[in-house]
């Protein structure tokens, strides 16, 4: 069953960015910069990298456009480095729940089941604060050559 809506997920944020993603970015990146709070508050959590992290898909498209799926575990307690996605993103939650923080919007719970887009150049960190490991399929569709994610705020372990 687990499979099944794996499946389902990755070619629903295949589908959703494949639309849109194509463009460029609406604003310019902000990589040089060193950020250390989203709306001026620091975040809660451990900076740690996901665990078990694979690609599952890493291919060039008809458009010429690179397009990265990755499945991994964001560990309870931990969370990613702020950071900014160049050309955005979509991460679906497959068990477990995530709090995503992003620069100018209020904090926001994403439950197991739920998937949400990350758009380009914001600063923004994801955090499991909850006592259950989730697992997690990150979707990026972007120019060949380009990273999937520019990490902002120093102290994030390099692996």
């Amino acid at each position: 069953m687990l499979r099944m809506t794996t499946q389902a997920l990755v070619l629903a944020c295949i589908a959703t960015l494949h639309g849109c993603a194509t463009h460029a970015p609406t604003t310019k990146p902000i990589a040089s910069q060193t950020i250390t709070t989203i709306n001026g508050e620091p975040l809660p959590g451990q900076m740690a990298r996901l665990v078990g992290s694979t690609k599952m898909l890493d291919t060039i498209d008809v458009n010429g456009q690179r397009i990265v799926v990755e499945k991994g575990v964001r560990k309870a307690g931990t969370r990613v480095a702020i950071h900014v996605h160049e050309f955005g993103g979509h991460t679906c939650v497959l068990s477990g729940e995530i709090t995503g923080f992003m620069e100018g919007h209020a904090p926001r719970k994403w439950p197991t089941g739920s998937c949400y887009y990350m758009p380009p150049n914001v600063p923004m960190a994801a955090a499991n604060l909850g006592t259950e490991d989730a697992l997690l399929i990150d979707t990026f569709i972007l120019p060949p050559g380009k990273p999937t994610i520019t990490i902002l705020e120093p102290g994030f372990p390099d692996r």
